[in-house]
């Protein structure tokens, strides 16, 4: 009775936690000065809505810069609890050297439908809807993906789809966790004092009874593994809700495509692009740069 107990804070706390779904963080964005306000007036913006294969409709924003330089559209999937509009503090970035952005909603959050987060799994498929959406709207572009936290998580477990769909043609992943499993066992120690004792294993169970999915089924370091598209890996040294190391662990273990590694001094969980949001910039840009002119060359080639 104990273990059905502590399965089911446990599933509450991770799969139903509380998303602020149904509302917009637009204007707190702004109130926090996260992004520079002034370039949502200098682009055109299209909000979307498309339907999930879950039963639902994902709700997004296309962004579009006035000149495209790159050919390239970016799609930012932003973390837990949050919304589309936490992104903007990256999207900022492309759009200031001019390349257009797709946000969006995951599953029970922001404006989109959806009951439960799966850390990734369902939130991949999720991500490969708005991307094939993405691609249709911008035929002749290249298309990025970049990703904070649970959005990171996602964009790692889509490189495993993208090896059949070829859609995507890099990506950015933020402070990763590289497996739930040992993400929520790590949290049950710390948040809860809880040994690993089982409550993982009995909360997953009731996370595929009830949501239909297994933790064991979000593993983004598998997926990462298989993925031959080039990976910049972006984590806070000091972050002690995700440790570095699930980045490091996923960087070790992807073997094909290129790869690189910034690890980002005095920054907590999701919080590098604030400690240096000019060598975030720096470091984003000229990763963009290498892989464009790479694709233009093999592009030439072929």
């Amino acid at each position: 009775m104990f273990y059905f107990l502590v399965a089911l804070l446990a599933y509450g706390e991770s799969v139903l936690i509380r998303t602020n779904q149904g509302v917009s963080h637009i204007e707190e964005e702004k109130h926090n000065h996260s992004f520079d306000t002034t370039l949502l007036d200098s682009v055109t913006e299209e909000n979307f809505s498309i339907p999930s294969d879950f039963g639902y409709n994902l709700s997004g924003s296309w962004l579009k810069v006035p000149e495209n330089k790159f050919h390239l559209t970016m799609v930012m999937v932003h973390g837990v609890t949050h919304d589309r509009w936490r992104m903007m503090r990256y999207a900022q970035v492309y759009l200031k050297h001019g390349i257009d952005v797709v946000l969006y909603d995951h599953r029970k959050h922001g404006l989109s439908g959806g009951d439960e987060v799966s850390f990734g799994y369902f939130e991949s498929k999720d991500l490969e809807k708005v991307i094939q959406w993405t691609k249709n709207k911008q035929q002749d572009h290249w298309i990025g993906a970049h990703g904070e936290s649970l959005g990171a998580a996602t964009v790692c477990m889509h490189s495993g789809i993208n090896e059949e769909t070829h859609s995507v043609n890099f990506y950015i992943s933020d402070c990763a966790f590289s497996d739930t499993e040992d993400l929520l066992t790590l949290r049950a120690k710390e948040d809860m004092g809880l040994p690993d004792l089982g409550f993982v294993e009995a909360t997953s169970l009731m996370a595929r009874v009830r949501a239909g999915f297994f933790f064991s089924d979000s593993s983004p370091r598998e997926k990462v593994a298989q993925s031959k598209v080039p990976f910049l890996f972006i984590h806070g040294i000091s972050d002690t809700y995700i440790p570095k190391e699930m980045t490091e662990e996923m960087y070790a273990m992807k073997q094909h495509g290129e790869k690189f590694l910034w690890l980002v001094e005095n920054a907590e969980h999701a919080k590098s692009i604030s400690v240096a949001p000019k060598q975030y910039e720096q470091k984003v840009m000229e990763y963009i740069h290498t892989i464009i002119s790479q694709i233009n060359i093999h592009h030439h080639n072929n």
